[in-house]
């Protein structure tokens, strides 16, 4: 699907459900609320860090962090961009592949469950790159190609909208190479289960079960 297609399919979400998490892509609402409690426990307090959203939506996922935080979201479309504005984020309509930012800005970026929808994953994980402040974070988190429940999922469901999945492994290469490669951990998950590991080594045998994950690295200092 085309960026486009993209903003008409996310402003029409977010007109028929308003602030509601089910204008994300998200398979219930448990499974929005679950990813991002485990997500927002596994990055610890957090005070006083200048935020990227990147991909924001209606700013449900980055809202508990907007109280403590100079919390910024950035996504195509303008009428999810309202809710994300009264759940307290700095708002601005953009593209993820050129972002309007100084380089070196972030103290902390986010991206959930965005660059499966994006064809040049890389080129944007570049760019959220560059805007990590050295010995910040950038954070993302997306669908694990190798799940075996994924596999059975796309037999069952062959229009699903979106059909880009990644390596483990893909991502930790594409973080190394974009900068962002320091103290890199992984939190993988198991949906429909509420279970997740953490650890700094992506290739396991449970990886078979893993059906989406988040990836963390920091931006080398100096």
């Amino acid at each position: 699907m085309q960026n486009s297609n993209w903003k008409q399919y996310f402003d029409q979400k977010a007109t028929t459900h308003g602030a509601s998490v089910k204008s994300s892509d998200y398979y219930d609402d448990k499974s929005f609320y679950l990813q991002r409690d485990n997500i927002l426990q596994w990055l610890g307090d957090i005070k006083g860090n200048v935020i990227l959203d990147a991909g924001c939506g209606v700013g449900a996922f980055t809202e508990p962090l907007a109280s403590d935080n100079d919390v910024y979201g950035v996504d195509f479309s303008a009428k999810s961009l309202e809710f994300a504005a009264k759940r307290g984020l700095k708002a601005c309509q953009g593209d993820l592949m050129a972002l309007t930012f100084e380089d070196d800005f972030f103290d902390l970026v986010l991206c959930i469950g965005v660059i499966q929808l994006i064809p040049d994953y890389v080129g944007v994980i570049n760019e959220l790159a560059r805007v990590v402040k050295p010995g910040g974070t950038l954070l993302v988190q997306t669908l694990h190609r190798g799940s075996i429940q994924r596999k059975l999922l796309r037999l069952i469901e062959k229009d699903k909208k979106f059909d880009r999945m990644y390596s483990i492994n893909e991502l930790e290469d594409v973080y190394r190479i974009c900068g962002v490669g320091e103290n890199i951990e992984f939190m993988k998950m198991f949906h429909p289960f509420s279970y997740v590991s953490h650890g700094k080594t992506g290739d396991t045998p449970s990886n078979i079960f893993c059906t989406s994950f988040a990836i963390k690295g920091q931006k080398k200092r100096g």
